[in-house]
């Protein structure tokens, strides 16, 4: 059996080498959410098409069809789930309105996108109090 002082060491060791280990990152619905749909603050770009080529790109999603980005805090999400209008189990519209761009996907040529920025009432699907899908606005 090994000495006290051995196992100590060793379990020193194994919890310094578990705090350099990568954390992963999206893979959570709460993280998919954030990655695709939240940009806050607004990033910048010359105009809205450029906006949405970038941010496509940037986040991964890019040559989708359609895509909207949310100018609001994480605070300012979650508390929709939690104090917005219900719209069945765990579907939740907001009360106020949110800054959004709107990419679509121009229907020829490469993965390039129009942007429309726009103000609106929003819908989210939520789990334990936290946004998991933007369904629409309003």
């Amino acid at each position: 059996m090994a000495p006290q002082g051995s196992r100590l060491a060793l379990l020193s060791l194994l919890c310094l080498a578990a705090a350099c280990l990568p954390r992963s990152t999206a893979n959570t619905p709460y993280d998919k959410f954030l990655k695709q749909h939240v940009d806050f603050p607004k990033s910048w770009a010359e105009n809205e098409q450029r906006y949405c080529t970038t941010m496509m790109g940037r986040r991964s999603i890019r040559c989708q069809p359609r895509n909207t980005f949310l100018h609001a805090s994480e605070a300012q999400l979650r508390a929709v789930c939690r104090s917005g209008a219900s719209q069945g189990p765990d579907v939740r519209d907001s009360q106020g309105t949110f800054r959004l761009t709107v990419c679509t996907r121009r229907p020829k040529g490469p993965c390039l996108y129009q942007g429309s920025s726009t103000t609106a009432r929003i819908r989210l699907a939520c789990r334990d109090g936290s946004p998991v899908q933007y369904l629409r606005r309003l």
